[in-house]
């Protein structure tokens, strides 16, 4: 039984996800920055780099959803879900770039 994913969410899951997500990205650059300022011990930020690139791969998956046509979803929605997933990519770039 093939089901859509609006069925089942009722078609709020992109808005739910781009009220989520900025909050998320605020959150691990905070934590990100505490790490930076009062430690030193550099293998600690492998774990924000790891929660950028989930939050990376969660908003690509919507991205693909949405391509797809298994969710719905306004242009406005899809232009900012590309937006934060850039903003994301861009954050797990600096800590790695910074871990290297």
């Amino acid at each position: 039984m093939k089901t859509n994913y609006n069925e089942i969410l009722e078609g709020k899951l992109v808005s739910k996800v781009l009220e989520i997500i900025p909050v998320l990205t605020v959150v691990f650059y905070i934590l990100y920055s505490a790490l930076k300022r009062f430690t030193d011990n550099v293998q600690l930020f492998w774990i924000p780099f790891v929660l950028f690139s989930s939050n990376f791969l969660i908003l690509l998956e919507l991205v693909y959803l949405i391509k797809s046509k298994q969710l719905n979803s306004t242009k406005k929605e899809f232009i900012n879900l590309g937006i934060q997933a850039l903003i994301n990519l861009g954050f797990a770039i600096l800590i790695i770039s910074y871990l290297f």
